[in-house]
């Protein structure tokens, strides 16, 4: 058996603490070094960052420093702003000779980013003899791997739509009202981030999904509602009825060949209590997917701490860590493996690649 996979963790916020976690407590893997923004962290033990004992690797802002160790793979999990904003730092860490996973907004970027910028990320990555791969749990997992391989068992599909619950109600205050919670409907359509960070996400999963089923769209149309609560809400904090406790962020792509309606859909709903959720969702379905089609199907999927309990979160060193949260970060540790065995570039994420497909003779197209 290999060495363990040598790791350095680039930004220790909500994703990266927790990608430090698993990867201390994991055979598998080494932390070797953390990267980290603020002045505050710079030479503390990383252990002291998510409370756990001392690991012997310290946190440091020294990016020179940071990339002259020996590493098998970076995991990227810097904050996201919505503007793309890791471009450089990314080409950096590429052209220096690193691999990276990324929970961030990437995932098959080549297929809908501006083409100045993938001829950077290619060059680098020949530069650094590198690969780059986003993954995570939206993109990926439950849109592409989950969802879309339902369709392997289709003989048609007309419509395939993926439905996101997240409930905001332990979330704080401060970032809610940031994008736009409690605030009235035509103030929270002003704010850009929060449209901004959900398009950037929504573009990988519904161009990856016309990859998968073989399509080509006639037009892809985003939208965004902001729905008022019908009552004052309490917690998180006062809500007052008419303003914002519901954002919900759409993307659709029409094949007008197959119909009127969207082939593929994917929405956020971002939500205050179970009394916000759209209508037809219940308590506790955290994804629902349907495809209309011969056969159609239904998919409901909820992550909890258990089964058998209705606790909210995993306490993992100092941190309180939502489910979600971790099977957002997993698929890129999983990854780790075969991103250090994969050529230089960028590795696509297309799996399932038998699928229902428009014209079934793609899916040789998809295997080659």
């Amino acid at each position: 058996m290999r060495d363990p996979y040598k790791v350095i963790v680039w930004g220790p916020g909500r994703m990266g603490g927790i990608s430090i976690w698993e990867v201390v407590n994991s055979p598998a893997f080494e932390l070797v070094g953390v990267r980290i923004y603020s002045e505050s962290k710079n030479g503390v033990d990383v252990g002291e960052l998510v409370g756990i004992a001392p690991t012997g690797t310290i946190a440091t802002n020294d990016v020179e420093a940071l990339l002259k160790i020996d590493c098998d793979c970076i995991i990227y999990t810097a904050h996201d702003e919505g503007t793309y904003h890791t471009d450089d730092e990314v080409l950096q860490i590429l052209c220096a000779g690193k691999n990276i996973v990324t929970p961030l907004p990437y995932q098959n970027a080549q297929m809908y980013r501006e083409a100045d910028f993938i001829n950077k990320l290619e060059a680098a990555c020949t530069e650094g003899n590198s690969t780059f791969y986003a993954d995570g749990i939206d993109p990926h997992l439950i849109p592409n791997r989950i969802l879309l391989g339902l369709t392997n068992g289709s003989a048609d599909v007309k419509s395939v739509k993926l439905q996101e619950h997240w409930d905001c109600s332990e979330a704080e205050q401060g970032p809610l009202q940031y994008i736009g919670f409690g605030k009235p409907p035509d103030e929270a359509e002003k704010i850009e981030v929060s449209r901004a960070m959900a398009v950037n996400f929504m573009n990988g999963i519904v161009h990856t999904a016309a990859k998968v089923l073989g399509v080509a769209y006639d037009r892809i149309v985003a939208s965004h509602d902001y729905i008022p609560a019908p009552a004052d809400i309490a917690k998180p904090f006062p809500i007052k009825a008419g303003t914002v406790a519901r954002i919900t962020h759409r993307m659709q792509g029409f094949v007008d060949n197959i119909g009127n309606d969207p082939l593929f859909t994917i929405e956020y709903h971002w939500h205050i209590g179970d009394s916000m959720l759209p209508e037809g969702v219940e308590p506790g379905e955290y994804y629902v997917g349907t495809i209309e089609g011969r056969p159609s199907m239904r998919m409901t999927l909820n992550y909890s701490v258990s089964n058998d309990s209705h606790e909210r979160f995993f306490k993992l060193g100092n941190m309180e860590v939502e489910p979600s949260y971790i099977a957002t970060i997993m698929p890129c540790i999983q990854a780790i493996p075969l991103v250090c065995a994969a050529a230089p570039g960028l590795m696509p994420s297309l799996d399932p690649s038998i699928s229902w497909k428009q014209d079934f003779r793609d899916i040789a197209k998809a295997i080659d």
